[in-house]
């Protein structure tokens, strides 16, 4: 009847020692969920700096990229080309602006000198047909020095318009040129900040790291101590068992001696108990010595406390493990994004250097256009010199000829205050004085030819007693 109950007492021991630790790991369950749910959002969080921190990191290389390639190097280099050469024709345009408005003053004044003589004539009282040359010629010459005046006036009206247009796409350049310098300096601010990020994210990194490694070292110190213990307590407990069984053996020894002998149930019965009363205290006192090396361990002889430290102590464990498992991941996939972001930096090194190849041979083609260039530069510079000499040349011959010919416009150039060389503003006046002097001497010609003609006609002509006297009429 005994081992029965025995069996039964054993069982409501191993089913309440069951419902202790299913309450114990349901508790620690509730607490692992709330650890997790409270470091959820700061991992998510920091899984959406990251991710945000990469994409930007990916936009900043490949607008680095487009900065600094090829094409947008030689576009940069095109325009402040063109924005030089814009400068050049700008400053050519003023000169020549200048120039004709010098002309322009300069035709002016003759002009005014011109009048002034017309007047002079004309006050002088010359005669009739003389008037009318002069005047025909006056008039000649007002018309040519107005159509000189009104296409320089359209000349200068051009080159203003030039300029003009030329000045709003200086501006604009300009404009954009301080737009990309602006979004240049954004840029490379917003890729110091990210890289700053990224040093600071791998230096808490590397931290993280060092700290469990630190943490697995003392969890195994603490796992050989634990171990040591548990051989010294095993020991301890066989040197108990065996004192204990000595004194058990020696105690039945002398109880067996000193009573009567009883049935073989009754002895059967009896050394059950014994033995079962021995287990219990057998178990009794090897969770005596559990806890009291607990105490002496932790150094805490309250038993509340030590369950409240060894929970906290399971949920930083639990906690920290987790933490360690999400940063070894984050690494991974840091590690692999850096891996993918070195092989695309190799590709695009790569498709630098093609770029590099065919750039070199473009410029190889472009340095023998240019030499073909500067060869028939040479030439018309050549062309040109032959030119300018012959062109010389016939300004001097014009100027001799007007010189021997004593043109009237040469004492306007002395009012001037000028030399009276010739050159390509007042060749034209030399010739026009030229062509005056020449159609004045045709005129002279003329006028001799019918002073002849008049002379000897006269002389033909007998005189008046020389006539025949009609005869009166019937």
């Amino acid at each position: 009847m005994s081992a029965p109950n025995d069996d039964m007492e054993m069982e409501k021991i191993a089913e309440d020692e069951l419902s202790k630790l299913q309450r114990q790991f349901r508790v620690m369950e509730i607490d692992r969920a709330n650890v997790t749910s409270s470091v959820q959002p700061t991992l998510r969080v920091q899984r959406n700096i990251i991710r945000s921190l990469t994409t930007e990191l990916d936009n900043i290389m490949t607008e680095l990229r487009l900065t600094k390639s090829t094409s947008n190097v030689m576009e940069n280099a095109k325009t402040k080309e063109k924005i030089i050469i814009l400068l050049k024709e700008y400053e050519k345009s003023s000169a020549e602006v200048k120039e004709h408005r010098n002309t322009i003053t300069e035709l002016d004044f003759l002009l005014k000198q011109v009048q002034k003589e017309i007047k002079g004539l004309r006050s002088k009282g010359v005669g009739f047909e003389k008037d009318n040359l002069i005047t025909l010629t006056n008039q000649t010459i007002t018309s040519q020095l107005e159509n000189r005046l009104n296409t320089a006036m359209k000349k200068f009206n051009a080159v203003n318009s030039d300029n003009y247009r030329m000045r709003l796409e200086i501006d604009r350049l300009l404009r954009d040129r301080q737009f990309f310098n602006a979004m240049w300096r954004g840029q490379i601010k917003r890729l110091m900040e990210g890289k700053a990020q990224i040093l600071e994210l791998v230096e808490q990194a590397i931290t993280t790291y060092d700290q469990r490694e630190e943490w697995c070292a003392k969890l195994d110190a603490l796992k050989e101590k634990a171990a040591m213990d548990y051989r010294k307590h095993c020991l301890e407990v066989r040197e108990l068992q065996r004192q204990l069984d000595h004194s058990m053996k020696l105690e039945e020894f002398l109880r067996t001696k000193g009573t009567v002998r009883l049935t073989a149930a009754d002895v059967k019965a009896e050394a059950k108990k014994l033995e079962q009363q021995e287990q219990e205290i057998r178990a009794y006192n090897n969770y005596v010595n559990i806890l009291d090396a607990i105490k002496e361990y932790t150094g805490e002889d309250d038993v509340d406390k030590l369950i409240v430290e060894f929970n906290r102590r399971e949920e930083e464990n639990y906690a920290l493990f987790n933490y360690i498992n999400e940063v070894n991941t984050e690494l991974k996939h840091l590690s692999d994004n850096v891996k993918m972001l070195r092989a695309n930096i190799d590709e695009e090194h790569e498709k630098h250097q093609a770029k590099l190849h065919q750039q070199q041979d473009s410029i190889e083609i472009l340095r023998a256009a240019l030499e073909e260039r500067q060869q028939a530069t040479e030439s018309l510079r050549a062309t040109y010199d032959k030119t300018k000499q012959v062109l010389d040349g016939l300004l001097r011959e014009v100027q001799v000829l007007a010189m021997s010919s004593d043109c009237d416009s040469l004492p306007l150039l002395k009012l001037l205050g000028k030399s009276l060389d010739i050159n390509t503003t007042n060749a034209r006046l030399y010739i026009k004085s030229l062509e005056k002097k020449i159609f004045e001497m045709t005129e002279l010609i003329k006028y001799d030819e019918c002073m002849q003609k008049y002379a000897e006609s006269k002389e033909r002509t007998p005189p008046a007693s020389r006539r025949r006297r009609r005869a009166p009429p019937a």
